[in-house]
């Protein structure tokens, strides 16, 4: 019976390799929104400011214009597989002694943006090698439902994160809470240490050119190919207007809903929620999607009417409920923008391009700080109507202006 089971479960979620690609996303998706969670939450304690969350989340996402760009790299000149591995370790090093700085007392603003730093850099540096590594297991085909599997796991991750940190804050401190992300990185090292495909879309060795040609020719493509530029531009307007939403949570929970740690963590469980919900639905089927931009410019509709809800939210549920349509709609177009700079390039490129979609997110650090200012000047309905409007004028004009878009 029970191996029954476990054939239903590759066949209806991928190989064994994936299976454990997805267990390990989900632990580090709980430290991500984990982390994020109690930084933003120290941040606000500290300073009793959004323009000061979103200066740190600024920080937190920094590291992509570098980091994600030389991951990109990277991912297309060694083995993906252990660069993944080496990864999860420093997180899982980064985060305990993350805890240890926490419980000496030694954390104040300065060393909130540093640690900020620190753990983006190792964020920035994952995203790259984990889409490329399932394009190598799936192939061009398969691509979109892949992606959308791997997102369920990372959202559904972040949801116990997010749940888990805010309540482990509040029960028995930040740094019990850090301690708890280290020891699930260090699950997602064992479960890593396990891959034994390089996948059937891998790059040949022998196309594996040093690190700097990589970069080179990194660059050139951007310069000549138009879709891969055309891409990169979307997602970054669309996560500096967009996915800078995060800056005003902490306080929306704390000033608008009078809620405490746990109640913050329930806010970002929705967003995580949210995100596992579009996950499930882009996930469905094995084929490929037809017309991804179409659906593309839809999300970013939805994205923008969303925010103005989020902004007006004056009670629990409410709030509640517009974190849920913001996120789903954000994992949407995180799964969807992904899929298409996968499919815009040749193979041999695939990890850089996924650089440069790494360089297009690397402007949310403008995002954030942007909504923090604007929350600052027009309180948090006004900011998010703002940035919201803008998502909704930027889909119409896309529709409009951008037929090559519309026939992806």
């Amino acid at each position: 019976m029970a191996g029954r089971w476990s054939g239903l479960l590759r066949s209806g979620f991928g190989p064994p390799d994936f299976l454990r690609l997805a267990a390990a996303s989900s632990f580090s998706g709980a430290g991500m929104s984990g982390e994020q969670v109690i930084l933003g939450l120290l941040v606000y304690r500290i300073t009793d400011s959004s323009a000061w969350v979103g200066t740190s989340l600024a920080a937190y996402y920094l590291p992509l214009f570098i980091a994600g760009t030389l991951a990109g790299a990277a991912a297309d000149r060694f083995d993906r597989r252990i660069l993944i591995r080496g990864l999860e370790i420093c997180h899982c090093v980064a985060l305990a002694a993350v805890a240890g700085v926490i419980a000496a007392g030694l954390g104040g603003l300065a060393m909130m943006m540093a640690i900020s730093v620190v753990l983006g850099s190792l964020r920035a540096s994952t995203q790259p090698l984990r889409v490329s590594y399932v394009y190598d297991l799936f192939g061009r085909t398969a691509i979109v439902s892949a992606l959308g599997r791997i997102n369920f796991a990372v959202r559904f991750g972040h949801l116990v994160g997010a749940l888990a940190a805010g309540r482990i804050t509040e029960a028995a401190g930040a740094d019990a809470a850090f301690l708890v992300l280290a020891a699930g990185h260090a699950v997602a090292w064992l479960l890593v240490s396990r891959l034994k495909s390089a996948g059937q879309a891998s790059v040949n060795p022998a196309e594996r050119v040093p690190l700097r040609r990589n970069l080179a020719e990194y660059l050139n493509e951007l310069a000549v190919n138009r879709t891969l530029t055309m891409l990169v531009l979307l997602t970054a307007a669309v996560e500096l207007f967009g996915f800078s939403f995060q800056t005003g949570v902490p306080e929306l929970a704390a000033d608008r809903l009078e809620l405490g740690a746990d109640g913050l963590g329930d806010l970002n469980a929705a967003r995580a929620a949210g995100g596992v919900a579009a996950s499930l639905m882009l996930s469905a089927g094995l084929g490929p999607l037809h017309r991804p931009g179409r659906l593309y410019i839809g999300v970013i509709l939805v994205f923008g009417l969303g925010m103005i809800l989020l902004g007006s939210a004056d009670s629990f549920p409410w709030a509640l409920a517009a974190l849920f349509l913001v996120s789903a709609m954000a994992t949407a177009s995180d799964v969807l923008t992904q899929s298409m700079v996968q499919m815009s390039v040749p193979n041999a490129l695939r990890g850089r391009a996924m650089g440069a979609w790494s360089l297009a997110i690397g402007i949310s650090p403008l995002g954030h700080i942007e909504m923090g200012l604007l929350i600052g000047s027009l309180g948090l309905a006004g900011a998010y109507a703002v940035n919201g409007s803008v998502l909704i004028l930027l889909s119409v004009g896309v529709a409009l202006g951008l037929p090559a878009l519309r026939r992806l």
